[in-house]
């Protein structure tokens, strides 16, 4: 096994969030690293906080999903928007999210 793919695993084990993928059908059990939080927009006196959350999954559990996928952290469900490859290596996919 590829000792970068060993590290990048052991990270979402260690730091990552429980999650379910599909958890109205296949419901599978993942992890997820937050890779941004919600933006906050202030102007003046008025913040507006997006919607917007990022994720990191290990491809291998995305695999198979893409838009419109849900995922369902602790309570709340969320929806994917958008997906990209950011790693080189291909191991983790980054997913755009948005309440669902």
């Amino acid at each position: 096994m590829d000792p970068f793919l060993r590290a990048v695993e052991d990270s979402f084990a260690r730091h990552g969030l429980p999650a379910t993928l599909d958890p109205d059908g296949a419901a599978v059990p993942v992890r997820l690293l937050p890779a941004r939080a919600d933006e906050i927009a202030s102007l003046g006196e008025l913040r507006v906080q997006s919607a917007t959350g990022l994720f990191e999954i290990l491809a291998s559990a995305f695999a198979g999903h893409g838009k419109g996928a849900v995922l369902l952290i602790g309570a709340e469900r969320r929806r994917v928007q958008h997906h990209r490859i950011r790693d080189p290596r291909r191991y983790k996919v980054l997913l755009d999210t948005v309440p669902a």
